[in-house]
């Protein structure tokens, strides 16, 4: 059970902050207890109620230690860029690594996608529709994670991570 301030990572949602735990808001909650999560760094002040106990999809925030680990992990990630002929079948992949709710796995679709873009970007190409979508969410993902865990903005974030991505950033 997550206790109330603390900052945790809920699914697609991205970094969320418990305001509270208590009875649901809604008639169909059957007495059972609640967190009130707010998106930490939106603006819309977006609120969702999710069960305690159906805790699947959060998990609690890597701590600065961590997210400066993968940061200095990251250029040594080796991954190919993953190629379908079918969007689906994108998605489906996409999907998969997204589904774990796994920073790692978040970190892995980001650098397919990166390595992807490079090679086409060497044929006078651009990522399609499904890849942009995915590289988008799971950047956010990431991003709002470590700027969380490094006391630092989205923005500053992303430049960070794609900095990190080059593989010179290997050798320093």
């Amino acid at each position: 059970m997550y206790a109330v301030g603390t900052s945790i990572l809920y699914g697609r949602m991205g970094v969320c902050q418990v305001e509270s735990i208590g009875a649901s808001p809604f008639p169909e909650g059957n007495g059972r207890p609640y967190y009130k999560l707010r998106a930490r760094f939106s603006s819309s002040g977006e609120r969702v109620y999710i069960p305690v106990d159906a805790e699947a999809s959060m998990r609690p925030l890597v701590d600065s230690g961590a997210a400066s680990g993968y940061l200095a992990l990251l250029p040594r990630l080796e991954v190919r860029a993953f190629h379908a002929r079918r969007p689906a079948d994108l998605t489906d992949h996409y999907q998969k690594l997204l589904s774990t709710c796994r920073l790692e796995d978040c970190l892995i679709l980001l650098k397919e996608l990166y390595c992807k873009q490079k090679e086409l970007a060497a044929r006078s190409r651009k990522l399609g529709q499904v890849d942009i979508r995915y590289q988008k969410l799971a950047e956010r993902l990431v991003c709002e994670e470590f700027a969380a865990a490094l006391d630092t903005t989205p923005d500053f974030m992303r430049g960070r991570l794609y900095a990190a991505m080059e593989p010179e950033a290997a050798k320093q």
